[in-house]
């Protein structure tokens, strides 16, 4: 499925679904920027299956080589499904506080607390968050993204 005709059919669903806010609606460019920067990050660094492809965690992603939202996908490997991009993108939305970007959920929480963030249950054996300062290449993306969405 083209680029285009995804990010179209997904404002149409998004506008007839629930909004984060009244009126609000993802850009075509917001789209484009979350399925080819954030996602891939996200699947990378937060979608294991004991993190946030867990069922009970409300922050989830799905995608290739984590968990995936149907089991009838061919293998773990196959690629994304536009579902599986939908989903992810709207749990990472709603981790976005527009009327405080720096204060969103989706940047302080993956944040360590000496460098400003809120603490996060997924740091690891050493008791380091998933990234450590503003300058992890990963952090960076998420900002970005949270920024450019929100002011576009």
């Amino acid at each position: 499925m083209s680029k285009l005709l995804f990010a179209g059919l997904f404002v149409l669903t998004a506008l007839a679904g629930c909004d984060p806010e009244p009126g609000w609606a993802p850009s075509t460019l917001e789209q484009f920027r979350f399925e080819d920067e954030v996602y891939p990050v996200l699947l990378r660094d937060c979608g294991f299956h004991a993190c946030h492809g867990a069922e009970e965690r409300f922050f989830r992603i799905w995608g290739p080589g984590r968990v995936r939202m149907d089991d009838r996908v061919s293998t773990a490997f196959s690629a994304a499904t536009n579902e599986e991009i939908n989903a992810s993108y709207q749990r990472a939305q709603s981790m976005v506080d527009s009327r405080d970007l720096t204060g969103s959920l989706l940047l302080r929480k993956s944040l360590a607390v000496e460098a400003g963030g809120a603490g996060h249950l997924g740091a690891d054996k050493f008791g380091r968050n998933v990234y450590r300062t503003v300058d992890d290449p990963g952090y960076i993306v998420l900002s970005r993204w949270v920024f450019a969405a929100n002011n576009e």
